[in-house]
């Protein structure tokens, strides 16, 4: 947090799994993590990726620290930095999780199902961080001086995305959503429209997605390209880098990308967004 505002870091930004090497160093090789500092010093994540560990590296506040964690969905690579995370070990942070129901799960039935053994040795339930579930759906919520509102999109086993408005800006995160469901865009149309900066799912190229990917729940740059089009953003930032793509490979989709829409970038780890 800075007198300036909340501040919205990238703490991971890759898709599917976790990578290494010399060639994504720039970007970064983590799953996603997005945090968002708050006045009253609770702290905003979106998912719990694996660059949740970048958090706590990296200073997380200290000692009874309230956390609002909101699972986009629950696939591995959302949720696998979770019980790595070490604020979640101390009896004075709060953590509150917010997801989606799916089928007949609630938000606290699908964490507390995954994040137990035989598939990793403590359950999150054993966790000293006292913890409560919340399960949503298309709602507002307020985290300090954050307004989050929350709204489904398409994705295998269903997914959510986050509208965060700030004092000064407003950020949609739309990861791990495929276009082409026309309920679904126009959702996301609706949410994003007015917002100062979309983050969209761009995991494979136009011609990847047609040859191989299509119903895989990813979107290509050209679409997230005219997803922010639609909504009438002023900047979009590409994310969900799949984990086979170099710095250089997603350089050069991003200036693809502005071939469509001017003010595109793509996240890496470390980028800071005022809001």
């Amino acid at each position: 947090m800075t007198e300036s505002g909340p501040i919205l870091t990238f703490r991971g930004v890759r898709g599917s799994m976790p990578v290494s090497g010399s060639n994504t160093n720039r970007h970064g090789g983590h799953t996603l993590c997005i945090e968002v500092t708050s006045a009253d010093r609770s702290v905003v994540l979106i998912d719990g990726g694996t660059g949740i560990t970048r958090l706590h590296r990296n200073g997380a506040p200290g000692g009874a620290t309230e956390y609002h964690v909101f699972l986009t969905h629950y696939h591995w690579d959302h949720i696998q930095g979770l019980l790595f995370f070490r604020p979640l070990y101390d009896e004075s942070n709060t953590f509150t999780f917010y997801g989606h129901q799916w089928d007949t799960m609630s938000s606290r039935e699908a964490i507390e199902g995954a994040l137990r053994p035989p598939w990793f040795p403590v359950s999150i339930q054993d966790t000293a961080a006292h913890k409560t579930y919340v399960t949503i759906s298309s709602t507002i919520l307020e985290v300090g001086d954050l307004k989050i509102t929350a709204a489904p999109l398409h994705h295998p086993q269903g997914v959510t995305a986050y509208r965060i408005d700030g004092p000064k800006r407003s950020v949609v995160v739309a990861t791990d959503c495929e276009r082409g469901e026309q309920e679904a865009d126009e959702t996301l149309r609706l949410l994003a429209t007015g917002a100062d900066m979309l983050v969209h799912d761009a995991q494979y190229s136009p011609a990847e997605y047609e040859d191989h990917y299509v119903g895989w729940g990813h979107s290509t740059w050209a679409q997230a390209a005219q997803a922010a089009h639609d909504a009438g953003v002023k900047r979009l930032i590409l994310v969900s880098h799949d984990p086979a793509r170099t710095d250089d490979e997603i350089d050069a989709l991003v200036q693809r990308a502005r071939g469509d829409f001017a003010n595109t970038s793509a996240a890496y780890e470390g980028m800071q967004l005022e809001l």
